[in-house]
């Protein structure tokens, strides 16, 4: 019975860690959901908005207590936009609750405050902090509209949203390890008006955009057998078409563009790789985005191989301060090496904590069905002992 409980405990603490890491790019005219929670600024009491005023805002929806979080909210504080006020404003606003899904408490004030001083000083003020028992409710209402959530209604934390001046909602990402890198170059083109999904032959018309992995029928990837006609460039009604036709006095000719993912930052342990939607003709950026999950795969890659290339009878210590688990490759590594011994030291909750697997250890006990194992599991399937 207890080996079960501690199984249960393990696949707990697993479902968020296993969860995908997504990014959605809303249509252009998503109406943005508007909140205000009342008593919301941890600093004077006052009220916290999701909506814009006339600004673009980004929303931060976070826990205490999470890894992501933290990560997430620790690298928008050390960038470079943050102190760019024209650019955007940012509010983090908090759960009530922290701790596991089997042992929720409740999250205080002082809870936000320590997690600003730890996290975020480096804002210097620029982001507004605040929490509030709605907060849960309101991540859902993004999620549901950027359709991030899994079979189970799943995701992950933090939920990042970026509502733009006019009140609409341009970008929602789930549990990005990697937002602030990528967060500048989506605020620059709000800014400029290009949106998420410029379409370069139609810039006005974001809602209709080229699609790069459909080159052959750009105007209507879904239905290839009955494409949408291309307007006329002559045609009056529509003042917002740009003329496409070759321009004879500047010799220049417009480009039927072709799309392609080009990687322009590789996955590390920390950060998910970032990719490059560009035209291969002219080079004209559509959108970057970032590789969903390649942080943690990458984690899992160095440990395997680290392992993989211990010395005989060595000793392989990972440090990591996100992650709290190993996949079935990190496990198959360790079979293969039974004479190495493996000491993790993680962070789990703000606390740290060190795992030591010893060399010939049963690393089949330590796995679920689906071939993960946390660390917290792990220390009690060794425990046990």
């Amino acid at each position: 019975m207890k080996k079960r409980i501690f199984g249960i405990l393990a696949a707990l603490l697993l479902m968020v860690q296993a969860m995908p890491v997504m990014a959605q790019e809303m249509p252009e005219g998503t109406g943005n959901f508007s909140y205000s929670f009342d008593g919301a600024n941890v600093d004077d009491g006052g009220t916290m908005t999701t909506d814009a005023n006339g600004k673009t805002k980004v929303v931060v929806f976070f826990k205490v207590d999470c890894g992501h979080c933290q990560s997430v909210l620790r690298d928008i504080a050390n960038s470079d936009w943050i102190h760019d006020e024209e650019l955007a404003d940012v509010c983090a606003i908090a759960m009530d609750q922290k701790g596991p899904f089997n042992n929720l408490v409740a999250a205080s004030v002082d809870d936000v405050k320590d997690f600003r001083s730890q996290w975020c000083a480096n804002a210097n003020g620029r982001i507004q902090f605040g929490m509030h028992s709605l907060v849960q409710t309101a991540m859902w209402r993004y999620v549901q509209a950027a359709n991030l959530a899994d079979a189970n209604n799943m995701y992950t934390t933090p939920v990042v949203a970026i509502i733009d001046a006019d009140g609409k909602l341009r970008d929602v990402t789930s549990g990005s390890t990697d937002v602030a890198s990528t967060m500048k170059g989506k605020l620059e083109a709000i800014q400029s008006g290009n949106g998420q999904n410029p379409n370069p032959d139609n810039p006005d018309n974001p809602d209709n955009p080229n699609n790069p992995d459909n080159p052959d029928n750009p105007s209507n990837p879904d239905n290839p057998d009955n494409p949408q006609q291309p307007s006329n460039p002559d045609d009056n009604q529509n003042p917002n078409q740009p003329d496409t036709t070759p321009d004879t006095n500047s010799g220049k000719t417009a480009c039927n563009h072709v799309g392609e993912s080009n990687v322009i930052s590789q996955a590390t342990a920390t950060s998910d790789a970032v990719v490059a939607v560009e035209c291969v003709k002219c080079g004209a950026v559509f959108r970057y985005e970032t590789v969903s999950n390649s942080a943690y795969a990458a984690f899992l890659k160095e440990t395997a191989n680290a392992i993989l290339n211990a010395e005989q009878n060595g000793e392989v210590a990972v440090n990591t301060k996100i992650w709290t688990s190993f996949n079935k490759a990190v496990f198959e590594a360790m079979k293969s090496r039974p004479d190495v011994k493996v000491i993790v030291n993680y962070v789990y909750q703000g606390n740290p904590y060190v795992l030591n697997i010893p060399a010939k250890a049963n690393v089949d006990s330590f796995m679920d069905e689906n071939g993960f194992g946390g660390f917290r599991y792990i220390e009690q399937v060794l425990s046990a002992k």
